[in-house]
């Protein structure tokens, strides 16, 4: 071998090994962002004898939004109504999504699923829960 034949084979090598690593971070990069990209961001707080969920919901109406709790979970699915997508506009960037949300929360224990109560206000979903066998302690 020449050479010029194991630097080119050297070359090759490398720039292949290049080409790998940048379509392996691709990957990991596209994974990552499609993990959160349509995924509703949510908190859980227990305050005693409550459990709180705030979701981020920003754009979505309170009659597109469904909420269905188990005795220790609940699902959040939210619609983006049809008319959000204008018909006919010559879309330069399209970035922003209308699709459907979903996301399962598990909650860390039972709830009262008939005292629960949710509020929409400024994109943010908040729902409260009742624990179930709740106890109110006084203190003296």
């Amino acid at each position: 071998m020449t050479r010029r034949n194991v630097a080119e084979q050297v070359f090759n090598d490398v720039f292949s090994a290049i080409k790998e690593s940048q379509t392996d971070l691709e990957k990991t990069v596209s994974g990552y962002a499609s993990g959160i990209i349509g995924k509703t961001l949510v908190d859980v707080i227990d305050q005693g004898n409550v459990i709180i969920v705030k979701a981020d919901l920003p754009g979505f109406k309170k009659e597109n939004i469904k909420i269905e709790l188990g005795s220790n979970n609940l699902e959040i699915i939210a619609l983006f109504d049809e008319d959000a997508l204008e018909k006919g506009a010559n879309y330069v960037r399209r970035e922003r999504r209308y699709s459907e949300v979903k996301r399962v929360v598990e909650l860390p224990t039972s709830i009262i699923i008939d005292q629960a109560n949710a509020e929409l206000e400024n994109g943010v979903l908040q729902i409260t829960l009742p624990k179930l066998g709740r106890t109110e302690v006084n203190v003296e």
